[in-house]
């Protein structure tokens, strides 16, 4: 294998010297040291990189993302599948981190790893591409909370950690007044407001509905969930936006669904109380 690679090297040097992909030849027998590696890895981490790893073979070690030495480490001792590839990200001269995606193969000799090639590719802008897109898919764009899909994966999470957790569940009370006498951009500027509240309360909000959002709380006990509740309750307050709440904490296992139908209930009357005490006030300023 060793001696294929160098045949390439030789019969394909302005090939290797265009491609963006990084190729590369480490010994680990007797000594860690680079026997080759591709100019190209100057393009990706920065400018004197590959010969800095020609100079220390420690200089990829101490460029790998912390979480990441693990593979790092299973790839140079064998205790790895090299059918499969390696994701890791590295350091570059700038202080960010980069993902790249390798092809390994191990080089044995009398039944021992002796040196590791492989090509790598720097796949960053790939996987932003893809998170984006996810975003797009769990994300409510004009609140910025998680959206009905994200939501179904949260209460997924839920149902099978049973743990304890609380539900805040939250209807705007004057969505439709106003999307009705002012139109949908005063609706929208009062929902971007709701989320922004939310998104300031917990990193657990939900929007699953026009004008109904979810909170799902993890405090253990019943005593911090209703403290929580207070503090929802007093931003909203302060911020002059009607809702109606239901809230609701378990800590029995109980399924999300069972929960959610209890606070939605709670909402439900919370909602018309306030409906009857704003009715019954209309009718004594009438008198």
């Amino acid at each position: 294998m060793l001696i294929s690679f160098r045949l390439f090297r030789q019969q394909q040097p302005d090939t290797i010297a265009l491609c963006k992909d990084i190729f590369y030849v480490f010994e680990v027998q007797p000594e860690y040291r680079f026997r080759y590696i591709s100019p190209s890895l100057d393009d990706h981490m920065g400018k004197g990189v590959a010969a800095a790893s020609y100079m220390d073979p420690d200089e990829c070690f101490a460029r790998i993302h912390p979480e990441d030495i693990e593979v790092l480490m299973s790839k140079i001792s064998g205790d790895c599948d090299y059918d499969q590839p390696f994701r890791q990200r590295w350091r570059t001269n700038d202080g960010t981190y980069v993902w790249f995606e390798e092809y390994a193969t191990p080089i044995c000799e009398n039944g021992q790893i002796v040196a590791i090639q492989g090509v790598i590719r720097n796949i960053d802008e790939q996987l932003k591409s893809q998170q984006a897109l996810l975003d797009q898919y769990r994300i409510d764009a004009l609140t910025g909370l998680g959206n009905r899909h994200a939501f179904n994966e949260a209460v997924h999470t839920l149902d099978q950690e049973k743990t304890a957790y609380g539900v805040i569940l939250l209807d705007l009370n004057e969505l439709k007044e106003l999307n009705d006498r002012f139109g949908h951009a005063v609706g929208d500027a009062l929902l971007e407001q709701t989320g922004l509240c939310i998104r300031r309360l917990t990193d657990h909000g939900y929007r699953i509905g026009g004008d109904e959002f979810v909170l799902i709380d993890e405090s253990p006990s019943i005593e911090l969930f209703e403290g929580f509740v207070e503090h929802v309750r007093s931003t909203f307050a302060t911020h002059e936006i009607g809702l109606a709440i239901g809230a609701v904490h378990t800590t029995t296992g109980r399924r999300v669904d069972d929960v959610l139908h209890e606070a939605d209930e709670q909402m439900y009357q919370e909602k018309m109380n306030d409906r009857s005490s704003r009715q019954h006030g209309l009718m004594r300023l009438k008198q």
